[in-house]
């Protein structure tokens, strides 16, 4: 214990476990009116203490949902399990929502519903990238369209639903309150993304999010066009395009041989209805800015 690197192993042993001061004891001085073990809880508690906080930062609508008792005995198990392992502490609880699955897994709306927090987290996070632009793409020649690929922005999210998840999310942040979990008739993919520095989301058809998980695995405008079900799926994948291009989501891609991209029809989104009517744009007051659905 006389060694600085074994002392210092020891009390990050001691910091990171479960409280066994018994190693370092002989290490620290009695002093004052508090012993050598209660002076060492006060580091390993305050670790658990910011942890849990980091936590509840990053799941809030979570820990509104479930409740103190329950949140803090999930975070506490969480910490055991999964120490530490990033330099940031934002990117801490990264793996919380898969380990509520397996935790509480009678009920997995909870997990799905942090993982649309943590899902607009790292919407409002994400690196930047120069978008795509339509002007970029008018040079493209008719005879390129077909092998053109293009690439998501680093923001965008595809998160797949099988319970009414954005609901609960929904009603935690208004007056309404979250309506009763429940599983839906068939999954609901999610189009999450930043577009001027705000977190936006909407439900996607079938069609589309099976076009942006092409898009996102390298599909060509082509093969996305092949495979979209509609008598003119060149006009529909243009629409996509169209509004992909004015919402962000698209970083920008060199093109060459000048053309004219023939306008399309104004993009018609496929949305479910909120659970409030007319609701207000939801704020996360967990970092002060705005979460729109579009």
């Amino acid at each position: 214990m006389n060694a600085l690197p074994q002392l210092q192993a020891a009390f990050q042993d001691y910091v990171l476990g479960e409280g066994d001061a018994t190693p370092m004891l002989p290490a620290v001085r009695q002093q004052g009116a508090l012993s050598p073990a209660a002076r060492l809880a006060i580091y390993h508690n305050a670790y658990r203490a910011r942890m849990r906080e980091a936590l509840g930062e990053a799941f809030e609508r979570t820990w509104t949902y479930i409740g103190d008792d329950l949140f803090n005995q999930m975070a506490g198990a969480y910490l055991l399990a999964h120490p530490s392992s990033f330099h940031n502490l934002r990117w801490y609880g990264d793996a919380f929502p898969a380990f509520l699955r397996e935790q509480l897994a009678e009920h997995p709306f909870v997990a799905e519903l942090a993982q649309f927090e943590w899902t607009l987290g790292l919407a409002f996070d994400a690196p930047d990238a120069a978008p795509a632009s339509m002007d970029a793409l008018r040079l493209l020649a008719p005879q390129d369209w077909a092998a053109q690929t293009f690439v998501l922005h680093p923001a965008v999210q595809l998160l797949t639903m099988q319970h009414n998840s954005v609901a609960l999310w929904q009603g935690l942040g208004d007056a309404c309150g979250p309506p009763e979990p429940a599983a839906l008739a068939s999954p609901q993919t999610w189009l999450v993304w930043r577009h001027n520095l705000q977190p936006h989301f909407r439900s996607l058809a079938v069609d589309e999010a099976a076009a942006l998980m092409a898009l996102r695995a390298g599909a060509s405008f082509g093969a996305i066009c092949a495979d979209a079900q509609s008598d003119d799926a060149a006009t529909l994948v243009a629409t996509w395009l169209r509004d992909w291009l004015g919402t962000g989501m698209l970083r920008a891609t060199v093109v060459a041989n000048p053309a004219t991209l023939v306008d399309n029809p104004s993009t018609t989104r496929h949305q479910h209805e909120n659970h409030c009517a007319n609701p207000p744009g939801q704020q996360d007051h967990r970092r002060g800015r705005p979460v729109e659905q579009t």
